[in-house]
């Protein structure tokens, strides 16, 4: 394909979805990672610290919105915020050097997503709780202490698998803490900025340290193009999600997304 199509091609993709995702609380990277190996970036670990800097600029832009309506819990997101920050380098320095048994891992995050999913469905279908408010009762030490051990995982996933680690920490937030959805995906936003930021760190200093130099691959051009299509996407997407859906509806967005992403790793697995 032309190189100048495959560009359009890509610019067209990652727009798409960082409009969809910037409502989910989550960086996209989920699909960025796909499209990028399919259009052009030959290997996983260049696509993820791609990915990393595109969930970035989805982030931001999603948290931008939603702190202008209220739904950004600061003081939430610094408390849980080191546990992310230290699984996205262990998560980073695993895909670099580790990453030998992938199916194991993807098995295991199939195996999660599917729980949540599940989980998430029955709560809906039950309607078991109000999505609209915040349940304080939840907001204890000891849950607090859990769900910031439980974002050492998202972190990881962050870093190993270029995704933002919103799909583990939108159910924590809601779940674990009792938070609403809108302002859980607010606070997934916000955490999202540094653990993709520390991820790509993580890996520009193991690619420096492992080649000896500070050669990058030519790809990681795409980062500056685009970096601003993804950002605009997300502010564009998640402004209109605001205004425009119902917290319901995008808590089954969310589901849904998490059984796609579930049924994609099934069938890398048995691909």
């Amino acid at each position: 394909m032309d190189p100048a199509v495959l560009l359009l091609l890509q610019i067209a993709l990652v727009f798409a979805v960082a409009f969809i995702y910037s409502n989910l609380g989550m960086g996209g990277g989920l699909l960025f990672v796909p499209i990028l190996l399919s259009t052009g970036v030959t290997r996983s670990d260049v696509a993820v610290p791609i990915s990393l800097t595109l969930t970035i600029a989805t982030a931001a832009s999603s948290v931008l919105n939603h702190h202008r309506k209220g739904l950004v819990d600061f003081r939430l997101g610094r408390s849980l915020v080191a546990g992310a920050l230290v699984g996205a380098v262990i998560g980073t320095l695993f895909t670099i050097y580790v990453l030998v048994d992938e199916r194991t891992f993807k098995a295991f995050f199939t195996a999660v997503l599917i729980v949540f999913g599940a989980y998430m469905v029955l709560d809906w279908v039950r309607n078991a709780r109000d999505v609209d408010r915040d349940d304080d009762t939840k907001l204890t030490p000891s849950r607090l202490a859990a769900v910031n051990a439980a974002t050492l995982g998202s972190g990881f996933l962050s870093g190993s698998m270029g995704i933002g680690g919103g799909i583990l920490n939108v159910p924590l937030l809601v779940y674990g803490l009792g938070r609403k959805t809108r302002k859980a995906i607010g606070t997934s936003s916000l955490l999202i900025i540094p653990t993709a930021t520390m991820g790509f760190a993580a890996y520009l200093v193991s690619h420096a340290l492992q080649s000896g130099g500070f050669p990058l691959p030519s790809e990681l051009v795409l980062i500056p193009i685009l970096f601003p299509v993804v950002f605009a996407g997300a502010y564009l997407g998640s402004r209109w999600g605001l205004q425009a859906l119902r917290t319901r509806p995008v808590a089954l967005i969310f589901v849904l997304v998490l059984f796609i992403a579930a049924a994609k790793l099934v069938y890398d697995l048995l691909a």
